[in-house]
Order: structure tokens, then C-alpha cells, then sequence
């Protein structure tokens, strides 16, 4: 596993649109670690709790090829789609 390939894993396993904060456009702020941060779109709230526990199994595995711990932010679907546009709940519903 690369970390170019972690987004993509993290997509099948979630059935979810993923990215990595730094390749997503426009930095708002930067912070420490948002180099291993990775965006999750189309999350209802009642959902990131299991979708967590689903990463849990290769969480170890994708914080070994970054050498540093994963940072994960979700995204609900009215936040993708107000402040994300380019992600349509409907287009990258997988």
C-alpha cells in the first residue's frame, strides 16, 4: 500500500468519497498534520462513529506506510455539499 492508494482503499472500504486534505484545492488553515488528514464526504453524523469502526482493522496498516498517526475528518452530506460543491452526494455516492 501507497499512500497515493490509501484514499482509494478507504473509498471501498467505507463506500464513501475520500481525499487527503492537502490534494483537496484551497487550504483554508494550516495545521500540524493536515499532511495525514483525510476527508470523508457524504457522512451523516449517526454514521462516523461506525464508519470509524469499520478503519479500524487497517488504521495500523495506513499509519505505518505514513509513519505518523491518521487524522480523519468527515464531512456530513449538506457540508459537501455547501462547502464542496465539486462533490456531489449523488456523483461520488460509491
Amino acid at each position: 500500500m501507497t499512500r497515493d492508494e490509501i484514499p482509494h482503499l478507504v473509498e471501498e472500504l467505507l463506500r464513501k468519497p475520500a481525499r487527503w486534505a492537502v490534494d483537496g484545492g484551497q487550504i483554508v488553515c494550516w495545521y500540524d498534520g493536515l499532511d495525514q488528514t483525510l476527508e470523508v464526504f457524504n457522512a451523516s453524523a449517526s454514521e462516523q462513529r461506525p464508519l470509524l469502526s469499520r478503519l479500524r482493522p487497517i488504521r495500523s496498516e495506513i499509519e505505518q506506510v505514513l509513519g505518523v498517526p491518521l487524522v480523519v475528518i468527515f464531512h456530513t452530506p449538506e457540508q459537501t455539499d455547501r462547502l464542496y460543491p465539486e462533490f456531489s452526494t449523488t456523483a461520488l455516492e460509491i
